[in-house]
């Protein structure tokens, strides 16, 4: 890396960590105004806010907007270079363009690193105290009562529930079906269900099994109540969309080949959030090239006319991020799809205002 590489590298990522540290107080200090009554009536300790709280608070957040802040400060670096001509200067001794790119984009490469890293990784160990805590402290957790649910635990291997409580971890009306050479070989209906969380065993009351024998009669065999282990726990019955959210990458992975399996309507949540922790870090890639390109050319009206041109196009990006979601709703559209769709449009932008601006 010669003298102007590093010259330009160790700018932006001073810029980078700047404009992260004011974007993060401005954040906790609109954050801290909105709980702070919930801060006092609840009594939390100072220690639990800043440690359990805040430092995972700006983990987080961090991370999930780090794309956009590094889109900014690209823009404040590259526009005060062409401001003070050193682009011009760099170009005029025989510099490419090209060759001004390549630091930047060796900087975009160093934060895709971390910022992978700690997305698959990190973040989801930092997500369990920071949700426990809005749980205990902030909000009230809203208790969802699923029914008729129809889950395949295993191949060949089927449930229903009619009606499951998550904060009883029970339900009525519980089925377990098996099948056998495509047959069905034995049927448990039970009119209540229950899972023992100290035992970590499976209660079922009124209970009725039937199996069919090889020789085709019926065994029929009834209880009151049965202790028993089945091949799946409660979360596959109502799964926490939030719950990835606190899982690494490759626990999320195994996860959503079960819930796959069990046909859980929760599956597209689970994959989007499998496929973001690759396409945001990803998406510095994009926006870093935008950026160096849309600003490397001094403009009327300076800075800051670049740096309100950036936050327009930030807006833009925002916007088509909330887009996957709607995206992913609709039939024929895979998660993947929906979650990169801005990157491929905004690559394209980004080879658009590269050939204008090579010219």
């Amino acid at each position: 890396m010669n003298r102007l590489s590093r010259y330009i590298f160790i700018k932006f990522l001073g810029s980078f960590i700047l404009f992260m540290g004011l974007v993060m107080m401005i954040a906790i200090v609109f954050d801290i105004s909105q709980k702070v009554d919930n801060f006092i009536n609840k009594n939390v300790s100072l220690y639990s806010i800043i440690f359990d709280y805040y430092i995972n608070f700006i983990a987080f957040y961090g991370t999930t907007f780090s794309s956009l802040i590094v889109f900014l400060s690209t823009i404040f670096v590259t526009g005060r270079m062409a401001r003070d001509g050193e682009i011009v200067a760099a170009l005029t001794g025989g510099v490419s363009f090209p060759r001004i790119l390549k630091p930047f984009l060796l900087g975009a490469l160093t934060l895709f690193i971390v910022n992978s890293f700690l997305t698959h990784l990190i973040i989801p160990k930092t997500n369990i105290t920071r949700i426990h805590f809005e749980d205990t402290y902030i909000q009230d957790k809203i208790v969802k009562r699923p029914i008729n649910i129809h889950r395949q635990i295993l191949p060949n291997h089927y449930i229903y529930i009619e009606t499951w409580s998550p904060e009883r971890l029970g339900g009525y009306h519980f089925s377990y079906e098996r099948f056998k050479n495509q047959k069905l070989s034995d049927k448990l209906i039970a009119d209540f269900v229950r899972f023992d969380t100290v035992k970590k065993q499976w209660q079922v009351d009124n209970w009725t099994l039937r199996t069919w024998l090889p020789s085709g009669n019926m065994k029929i065999e009834q209880g009151r109540r049965l202790d028993t282990v089945f091949p799946f726990n409660p979360d596959i019955i109502s799964p926490d969309t939030r719950g990835t959210a606190t899982m690494t990458s490759p626990i999320l992975l195994k996860y959503i080949k079960q819930e796959r399996l069990s046909g859980s309507e929760a599956i597209i949540s689970h994959e989007m959030e499998w496929h973001k922790r690759t396409a945001y870090p990803f998406s510095i890639f994009i926006l870093v090239f935008i950026a160096t390109v849309l600003s490397s050319e001094k403009k009327r009206g300076g800075i800051g006319s670049q740096i309100a041109l950036g936050l327009l196009i930030a807006v833009i990006y925002i916007f088509f991020m909330q887009l996957g979601g709607v995206l992913a709703s609709i039939p024929y559209v895979s998660s993947f799809w929906a979650i990169w769709f801005p990157n491929f449009i905004f690559s394209v932008l980004g080879i658009l205002l590269y050939l204008h601006a090579s010219k």
